[in-house]
């Protein structure tokens, strides 16, 4: 059974700096019936006028860095779909911080967040539109790739996502880059009934490990308007001292730019070194 953190830092904005993303060739790998992919609403004849009533302009997304380290994160809307209020773009999200994303009426995308701006990530995927009939919907998804763990609740109930660290299992992934322990690629990731792949299994049913991984959706459980995501857990993944290596990626090429670690930050700390942003 996956094991569920519930956010509870206290709110900080988020350090915004690094370079833009690249653009790969890359195809994303699909939710079918996911926060992205919902049907029409099958509820009573004033489902739709209710559920505006209980939230009439926005939905609100708070996430929280719990994972002990600086994360890039980066953000997709769906085409046709506004963005998020604000636009921001890719950055550095802080450990220990918290950022609120102010989500429009018919917004749908997702939210990426690992230790590179790489595709096949750990995403979120949320969406507020008339498809749900402006009901919100959330699920975190493992279903390019696994890069850190992800849960997200609403009203303090945990919805959707799991908090197992999958590198510190003893697992073996079968496809993994651009460096150690960043992302392991789901080669479920075009398999639509699964199952999960031994990597990926520990967290079957809690987020999306698969594209039919129906259980992990978080649809119908949201209807307070207000979601909290938190990117941990505290474990010894995070605690054991390790500098993950965070990419940064040159827009122009799609090259890395540089490794980013917590010890080289100290270093340029010392000689007043100040990154490019």
């Amino acid at each position: 059974m996956a094991l569920i953190l519930t956010p509870t830092l206290a709110i900080r904005p988020p350090v915004r700096r690094g370079s833009p993303l690249p653009s790969p060739s890359y195809t994303y790998g699909t939710t079918a019936g996911g926060a992205l992919d919902l049907p029409e609403p099958t509820g009573p004849p004033d489902f739709a006028q209710r559920a505006q009533e209980l939230n009439p302009d926005q939905l609100t997304v708070k996430i929280t860095n719990s994972f002990g380290f600086d994360l890039p994160i980066s953000y997709n809307s769906n085409s046709g779909s506004p963005t998020i209020i604000g636009n921001p773009g890719p950055g550095i999200f802080g450990r220990a911080r918290s950022t609120n994303l102010a989500l429009p009426r018919n917004f749908a995308g997702t939210i990426f967040i690992g230790r590179t701006y790489e595709p096949g990530n750990s995403k979120i995927e949320v969406s507020f539109d008339s498809p749900s009939g402006y009901r919100p919907a959330v699920d975190v998804s493992y279903v390019d790739g696994y890069g850190v763990p992800i849960t997200c609740s609403c009203s303090g109930v945990p919805v959707t996502g799991c908090n197992i660290p999958l590198f510190s299992t003893g697992r073996a992934c079968k496809n993994q880059g651009p460096g150690d322990r960043v992302i392991c690629y789901n080669p479920k990731k075009t398999v639509n009934d699964g199952p999960a792949d031994d990597f990926f299994q520990p967290c079957q049913g809690a987020a999306y490990t698969f594209p039919s991984d129906h259980t992990a959706n978080g649809f119908g459980k949201c209807d307070a308007g207000d979601i909290q995501c938190c990117v941990g857990p505290t474990t010894r993944e995070a605690r054991s001292g390790r500098s993950p290596e965070v990419w940064q990626w040159d827009g122009d090429t799609g090259r890395p730019l540089l490794r980013r670690t917590r010890i080289w930050e100290a270093i340029w700390a010392i000689f007043g070194i100040v990154e490019k942003t």
